[in-house]
């Protein structure tokens, strides 16, 4: 899984250890809809309002689809819209899919070949979560889905405005109380586009946090006399 993924499996465990329940929805774009992801969520009973990672490949493909394939759970096989059989060809470890195949006789003389495959012979994979994919796909086309995604672009807009607006592209110092404080100085800073009357304030260039010997450049670096300041104190320099 990426980092993406791994992060967000984090964040929902720190957040049913602080709720004490798991959360009922998660909203994300496309690069958290993998399959090992989707069916991480299923087996917490979270709704996944996040689009599948090939739903654009799907999209603008002209050739059938697996949705287009019927599943035989008695054979473990599949059946293709023109009523062949597509049996199993084992397990790509790679790719994470099972592989089921046609054979050449039965495709090469398909009506349907055309709008099915441009191989001699359909090769279909099929993810090993395919089910919580399939669940994914199917919440895209609901209300829910749409409201979801409303309330996530929400709060996207504030974490763009930090970093294109303000200029928070990374974070200086480690640990999550420091981390903290960078964001909450950042959020703090006034913006001219917020001013409705008065001079507009100046940037903030340097701010020192006495308290912990610690000098936060947020535009440019300038030297700060630490003995100069208590140890409670918090000073603006520019």
């Amino acid at each position: 899984m990426s980092q993406e993924t791994v992060a967000a499996q984090h964040m929902i465990a720190c957040f049913a250890q602080w709720q004490g329940r798991e959360p009922t929805s998660v909203a994300a774009d496309a690069t958290y809809g993998n399959g090992e992801f989707l069916q991480w969520l299923m087996e917490r009973g979270i709704t996944p309002y996040m689009r599948t990672r090939d739903s654009t490949l799907r999209k603008n493909s002209p050739l059938y689809g697996p949705e287009r394939f019927s599943y035989l759970p008695e054979s473990n096989s599949y059946l293709c819209p023109a009523g062949q059989q597509l049996n199993y060809g084992g397990h790509n470890a790679r790719n994470r899919t099972h592989v089921y195949i046609g054979t050449r006789k039965r495709c090469g003389a398909c009506a349907q070949k055309a709008q099915c495959t441009s191989s001699p012979l359909k090769y279909l994979a099929i993810h090993i979560h395919e089910p919580a994919r399939q669940r994914a796909r199917d919440l895209a086309n609901t209300p829910g889905f749409a409201n979801a995604q409303r309330q996530r672009k929400k709060v996207e807009a504030l974490f763009a405005e930090l970093k294109n607006q303000i200029g928070l592209r990374r974070l200086r110092l480690r640990r999550m109380k420091f981390v903290r404080e960078q964001f909450f100085l950042a959020a703090a800073r006034p913006r001219p586009e917020h001013q409705t009357t008065g001079p507009l304030p100046q940037p903030i260039a340097t701010i020192h946090l006495a308290r912990d010997d610690l000098v936060v450049a947020l535009r440019r670096r300038t030297p700060v006399d630490r003995n100069a300041h208590d140890r409670d104190s918090v000073s603006f320099r520019r």
